[in-house]
């Protein structure tokens, strides 16, 4: 009876145990009491005990890479200086800082593909929209493409870089539309 005890306690521990895995940080979130919000600490990998009243978010430290494409309907459309509709598939590669997973965490209340899908996304268009709206349709097809995504790149990599998202690149997948 009491070896039957101590392995369910012992099972119960090892359930209340959470593994950050190698190439992620952990970002730790109190539920309850005095102390509840994001612990300013980030997990490096390994086993943690991760209480009721305590969540575990994972942040990959290793590249992340992510496309908008109209295959899943995801393509980003934009307008040109003479209104023209133009629609693009695009790609963004970028990776979590490990010393500043909190604040990104801090910041987004969310995880890397929620991150990537809304945020990150918005980012990318909103700097298309922008640029775009200052370039003639003839450019956006031609000589001012390379010009056109080397700005989208700088104007995201300038917003998040300092809540630690390093944005390696933003670029186009085949044709423009």
């Amino acid at each position: 009876m009491r070896s039957r005890m101590v392995l369910m306690l012992l099972v119960v521990l090892a359930m209340a145990c959470s593994k950050v895995p190698a190439g992620n940080v952990g970002v730790k979130v109190y539920l309850l009491g005095s102390s509840k919000g994001v612990d300013t600490e980030e997990l490096s990998p390994g086993r943690y005990w991760i209480g009721i009243n305590e969540e575990l978010y994972l942040f990959p430290t290793f590249t992340q890479t992510y496309t908008w494409e109209a295959l899943n309907n995801e393509q980003i459309g934009f307008q040109t200086v003479e209104g023209l509709s133009v629609n693009a598939d695009l790609g963004i590669t970028y990776k979590i800082d490990p010393t500043k997973a909190t604040e990104v965490f801090q910041k987004y209340r969310r995880g890397v593909e929620e991150i990537t899908d809304l945020y990150l996304r918005n980012m990318v268009r909103d700097s298309l929209v922008q640029n775009a709206s200052e370039m003639a349709v003839e450019s956006v097809y031609g000589a001012g493409k390379a010009e056109l995504i080397a700005k989208v790149q700088k104007d995201v990599t300038d917003e998040v870089k300092d809540i630690g998202i390093q944005v390696e690149k933003v670029y186009w997948i085949g044709e423009i539309r």
